[in-house]
């Protein structure tokens, strides 16, 4: 009886690190990806992104994706490669208006995906 108790309550601590953990985790990593994206945002509002600028942003979400699979369904990731899709190639194309409604967009999702896991209320019921 005592050990199962302890297992119990092992166990619930685990879980809880590990909730933890992920929330934390989670933030820094899309934290990066909307400090990137926010110094994108400032040269395509003065007219001076190119290709390069937004094609390092993708290589930085790229790189952040591959560890982001484990804590993140898919959806959201590939929600995030369409919308980093488009804005890179209005980028390149010198379309301002339209990247920067992508890039704006882009910033929101960066804003939105850690609080839909992080722990509060309204997540845990």
């Amino acid at each position: 009886m005592v050990r199962t108790v302890i297992s119990i309550i092992l166990s619930a601590a685990l879980l809880a690190g590990v909730a933890v953990f992920e929330n934390f985790y989670v933030q820094k990593q899309f934290g990066r990806l909307e400090t990137a994206l926010t110094a994108l945002e400032m040269k395509v509002r003065d007219e001076e992104a190119n290709r390069t600028d937004a094609e390092t942003v993708k290589t930085l979400w790229e790189d952040e994706k591959r560890k982001l699979h484990a804590v993140i369904p898919h959806n959201d990731i590939s929600y995030i490669d369409y919308w980093l899709g488009e804005a890179v190639s209005y980028v390149e194309t010198k379309n301002y208006d339209d990247a920067l409604s992508k890039i704006e967009v882009l910033i929101t999702i960066c804003e939105q995906i850690p609080k839909t896991y992080s722990i509060a209320f309204e997540n845990v019921f």
